[in-house]
């Protein structure tokens, strides 16, 4: 997609001076003969103008011609700067997408994965200190696919890859977290907070890439087993009501638009 969309922007670029340049008898001529060029001389002029190659068997026939093809050169310069920066943002970007996923999965492939190796007894201290590395990647990673909408459309063919999965998947655990422990440290409770605003500012920016929530909230699992982890006090029923927010619909419609089910968030 991303190859395709630098040809199309060369092509019509190309096309756009070729139809510049044919405009008039006297916009192009042979160098030697001062015949006005046919059509495919014309392209090829066209071409090796916006490439900047300049052969000089072709030029322009009169002095008041002599302008477009700077602009031409100027613009084609532009175009392939633009392009090669593009692609080594967008190459950068995917990689660096991908590298928070990865950091995210190694923390649990599930939300209970998650809480039932950061709890720390009901603490979460381990959880506040991974959060604090997260925390500028996931935001920088927003601000990236505002810049880049791209981005949102290369998937993940793994499940410790995709980045829909992971924070879907961190999203719960932090929201269950918040409401569940509420004899945790200030510092500890400042980082849940911190992070859940971060992941819900990136879930602001999905309708960039035309995700739009799904109408029915997902379907929850059973969260009584939550309730084994130590510091988890709050009832199912509690749980529940508070994934059960708008954002769970965004959410939803992400997981389904990387490839997955709604299912894949809460089981390995």
């Amino acid at each position: 997609m991303t190859v395709g969309l630098m040809v199309t922007w060369l092509v019509v670029i190309l096309l756009g001076w070729w139809l510049l340049f044919s405009a008039s008898p006297l916009a192009v001529v042979n160098a030697e003969t001062k015949q006005p060029a046919d059509a495919i001389e014309r392209l090829y002029y066209a071409g090796y103008t916006i490439t900047t190659l300049g052969y000089g068997d072709f030029v322009p026939g009169t002095n008041s011609w002599r302008i477009a093809p700077i602009a031409a050169a100027a613009n084609g310069f532009f175009l392939f700067t633009l392009t090669i920066t593009y692609m080594l943002n967008i190459v950068a970007n995917v990689t660096e997408k991908r590298q928070i996923a990865l950091t995210i999965s190694a923390l649990g492939e599930t939300p209970w994965q998650i809480l039932e190796a950061t709890h720390d007894n009901g603490n979460f201290q381990s959880l506040s200190q991974q959060l604090q590395s997260l925390q500028a990647s996931i935001g920088k990673l927003g601000q990236q696919h505002l810049a880049y909408p791209i981005l949102h459309y290369y998937h993940a063919t793994e499940r410790s890859k995709s980045l829909a999965l992971a924070l879907t998947r961190l999203y719960q655990a932090l929201i269950i977290a918040k409401v569940s422990c509420h004899d945790i440290d200030s510092t500890a409770q400042q980082q849940l907070t911190t992070s859940i605003k971060i992941i819900e500012s990136f879930i602001a920016t999905l309708d960039s890439a035309f995700i739009t929530a799904v109408k029915e909230l997902p379907e929850l699992p059973k969260l009584d087993t939550y309730q084994q982890l130590s510091g988890i006090a709050a009832s199912q029923s509690t749980l529940q009501k508070h994934l059960s927010s708008e954002n769970q619909k965004v959410l939803a419609a992400y997981v389904h638009k990387d490839g997955w089910a709604w299912e894949d968030v809460w089981r390995t």
